[in-house]
Order: structure tokens, then C-alpha cells, then sequence
């Protein structure tokens, strides 16, 4: 039976949540004349994504959402729309920066494609994910492409059914231990944890070890790792 990897995108096959980091910390600069107090707008902030991520979902547009309303609760001038062009501009650089994959990952995953099954699962917005896709020159090595609302266990447990997969053998690759790794072990698959050093706070969660966990350091680990005694994967 050949195995089937399924990889996360953001900040596992490519760099993301760094430009984030970069449009609050721009989102700040623009806010200081009348929001000085930097913790505390990011406090706001992160409080208002919580509040419309369950409404509204993820990807740029809707964080750009999050950007307007912590203005609107910052600002008590008159007029806000040099603020608002502002945070357009933003969004603009958010949505059209290049893509720059991590390290090693296209030569890897030309290496196991012949070997594995591949398909990319990922959240967020479905055709801003897949216009990211497209700009990283990978997506001629995956199978298929699933983005999904939330990356919970029941996502994962119609993932298996609906590509009839084995959870014996069948692994999910990922940076995100609340959307990649903790599910896809609840759905009963295996899991490799590629932590990244800027993953978006949301997705940290504790992760105890596991026996259908293993944890890579780096993406060009995966082949040497995938044919180690603990995995169960069959090239």
C-alpha cells in the first residue's frame, strides 16, 4: 500500500505568518499618532480576531477587517480616511508579497512525490490559498488541494473519507500543533511536527508526545524520518 503525506502550507511549505508580524507591527506605526500605547492596541487587536474569526474565517481579507475595527474602536477624530487608505495599503502588500518557500522544501517534495501520495490541506481563504499555490511553483506536485473553514478533527475525518484514506498510513506534516498536528492524531493518523519559530499564536497548543507523533527540525528531514523503523509509511 503506498502512503499518502499530507502537508499544511503556511509556514510549513512556505513563509507566512512573518508577514503578518510585519503589517501589525506597520499597523502600529500608522495608529501611534493617537494609539502611543503599542501593547495595548495589539491586546485589542488580538481580542477582536478572536471575536471575528469564528464568524468570519481566516486569510488576509478578514484580518484585514480585524485592522479597521481596532481603528475604529482607537481613533475619536474627525476624519480617518488617510488611516483607512492606510490600512488598504497594507492589505495591498499582505496579498501580493512573494512567496518564499522554506528551505529545502521543493527538492523534498520532488523527492517523495514519486514515492508517497501528496495533498495539501490547508485552511484560510480558498482562493487566496490557492493563488499562493500557484505562485510557489509546487502545484503540479500534489495529488489534490483541500482548504477547509477550520482545521478541526472532523475536517480530517471527512479528508479520510472522502479520499478513502488509511490512517495506518497516512501522515499529516505540519508547523501547527492546533491545526495540523493534535486533529489529525485525534482523527487516528499519524503526525510529523515541523515547528516553526514564528507560528501565529493562535495555532500553539501543548504537544505531549505521542505514539503516532514524530517530530522533524527541518523539512529536509521528512525522507530520512519517513523511512526510519517508526514510521509506518510503505514507498
Amino acid at each position: 500500500m503506498t502512503g499518502c503525506l499530507i502537508f499544511d502550507a503556511d509556514d510549513t511549505l512556505w513563509e507566512n505568518n512573518i508577514y503578518f508580524q510585519r503589517a501589525v507591527q506597520d499597523f502600529l506605526d500608522l495608529v501611534a499618532p493617537f494609539a502611543p500605547n503599542r501593547r495595548q492596541a495589539v491586546h485589542l487587536l488580538s481580542q477582536i480576531e478572536r471575536e471575528n474569526i469564528p464568524q468570519r474565517g481566516y486569510g488576509t481579507r478578514n484580518f484585514l477587517d480585524s485592522l479597521r475595527e481596532t481603528f475604529l474602536r482607537l481613533y475619536t477624530g474627525d476624519d480617518g480616511v488617510a488611516y483607512l487608505r492606510g490600512i488598504e495599503e497594507i492589505g495591498d502588500r499582505l496579498l501580493h508579497h512573494d512567496i518564499e518557500l522554506l528551505p529545502g522544501v521543493a527538492a523534498t517534495l520532488e523527492l517523495l512525490q514519486p514515492r508517497y501520495r501528496l495533498l495539501l490541506f490547508t485552511k484560510g481563504d480558498r482562493e487566496e490559498q490557492q493563488d499562493k499555490l500557484n505562485r510557489s511553483g509546487l502545484n503540479q506536485l500534489f495529488d489534490r488541494v483541500e482548504v477547509v473553514a477550520e482545521k478541526d478533527t472532523p475536517a480530517y475525518q471527512e479528508l479520510i473519507r472522502c479520499h478513502q484514506l488509511s490512517q495506518e498510513s497516512t501522515m499529516m506534516i505540519g508547523n501547527s500543533p492546533r491545526s495540523d498536528v493534535l486533529p489529525a492524531l485525534a482523527a487516528g493518523l499519524w503526525a510529523v511536527f515541523i515547528p516553526h519559530p514564528n507560528t501565529w499564536e493562535f495555532e500553539e497548543e501543548v504537544v505531549e508526545p505521542h505514539p503516532r507523533l514524530l517530530v522533524a527540525r527541518s523539512f529536509p528531514e521528512l525522507p530520512s524520518l519517513l523511512d526510519s523503523p517508526r514510521a509506518p509509511l510503505q514507498a
